[in-house]
């Protein structure tokens, strides 16, 4: 069965406007990486993908993952080399991570990417973490959504993001469709409608949440340079275009020497029990 790319990687392709046809990118490291406040980095790489060749079979993707590079992580007075392995619980099926280096809030995290004739590196600090203060579930005609009650420091130019995981269908945490927020466009506390995360993995009619999933959701303060990122990437998807071979630039990157991000989340996440949405149970 024919599908479109992975993730990101052709998502940073540059296409050109005035003839509409695809410009030919220089072979690049794409890095797909965070690290949160509790939690382990964890580090995707691929290289871009032609833009010409726009099918591929899922096992044709396989030579596009990168698996012997030397991904180091700093904090500033540690450093920790990334372990490569592969994993059903995430696409692209390969991550760099380690167990040695639990992510601080405040703290300032160096990437390092070192592969063949490649070097890419990236730095991010994590911000402090924050809560939902209500969770406040919705039904209506047949959907079933989530809103959430937010606060924020007034005297901070802050920025926030949700991730959403249904437990039993994804196997990852997905970027929550429309939810990145910029405190200077609301008035808090504010009611923010959590959607959930979509994927090439499955059809978007699927993509609906029901009284009876359990549901994971991750709240997170993100630096203005991850706001960029998320909020181009909402808006491509918003607009309905195929972000992977229509774009007309783009999308921001605070990768030197490839393309891709590597972001720190203040983040907290809760669980939403069956049928007991309203009550969530913080689990980190």
């Amino acid at each position: 069965m024919k599908k479109t790319l992975l993730y990101i990687l052709t998502a940073l392709l540059t296409i050109s406007c005035d003839q509409e046809q695809f410009l030919e990118a220089e072979p690049m490291i794409v890095v797909e990486g965070w690290i949160d406040a509790g939690g382990y980095p964890k580090v995707f790489l691929s290289h871009n993908i032609p833009a010409a060749d726009i099918d591929y079979r899922f096992d044709e993707l396989d030579e596009y993952l990168v698996r012997w590079a030397k991904v180091t992580v700093s904090d500033g007075d540690t450093s920790v080399v990334l372990t490569g392995r592969y994993t059903k619980d995430y696409f692209p099926p390969y991550v760099y991570t380690t167990g040695e280096m639990c992510g601080q809030e405040g703290k300032t995290y160096y990437l390092t990417v070192e592969y063949k004739d490649f070097y890419a590196i990236a730095q991010t600090t994590i911000p402090s973490k924050v809560e939902v203060r209500k969770f406040l579930p919705l039904y209506d005609a047949g959907k079933y959504q989530i809103k959430t009650l937010i606060d924020d420091n007034p005297i901070e130019q802050n920025y926030y993001k949700f991730f959403t995981r249904i437990i039993g269908r994804d196997s990852m945490y997905l970027s929550s469709n429309s939810a990145v927020i910029a405190d200077k466009d609301f008035v808090f506390p504010a009611e923010i409608i959590v959607n959930m995360g979509s994927s090439i993995m499955y059809n978007d009619e699927d993509n609906i949440l029901s009284e009876d999933d359990a549901l994971l959701i991750k709240f997170a303060q993100i630096d203005s340079v991850a706001y960029d990122f998320w909020d181009e990437y909402k808006n491509m998807m918003g607009l309905g275009q195929n972000i992977f071979f229509r774009n007309t630039k783009s999308l921001p990157t605070n990768i030197i020497g490839g393309m891709g991000y590597w972001f720190g989340y203040g983040a907290t996440e809760y669980l939403l029990e069956p049928y007991n949405h309203e009550n969530p149970k913080r689990i980190r």
